[in-house]
């Protein structure tokens, strides 16, 4: 059965990918966990808690951004791995990355 995952870039566009079998295969959710921490670290993204608190949510929702709003329409490769682990992490059977109000 596909899931679902939406983005929701600043401007407002929404684009809805349906991920299947296939593209969760990927990832358990410990692997996905690991792989966006991973990820995150490589893109050189920093944390925007002021505290240090690296939060799951922060990481998605920074990763998304650092995507070019081309990486999802159509959906590249990396970025559909990145929505494949992100909802692999969260655990959920949809999932919303709205980057214009920066929450899941």
């Amino acid at each position: 059965m596909d899931q679902q995952v939406s983005v929701v870039l600043k401007n407002g566009e929404r684009f809805d990918y349906s991920l299947g079998a296939d593209d969760l295969a990927a990832f358990d959710p410990a692997a996905a966990r690991h792989w966006i921490a991973e990820t995150f670290l490589k893109a050189g993204l920093e944390t925007p808690n002021p505290m240090g608190k690296m939060l799951l949510v922060d990481q998605i929702l920074l990763l998304a951004l650092n995507f070019k709003p081309a990486d999802y329409n159509p959906l590249t490769p990396e970025a559909r791995r990145f929505l494949s682990a992100a909802l692999q992490a969260m655990g959920r059977p949809t999932l919303t990355i709205d980057l214009a109000a920066y929450k899941l």
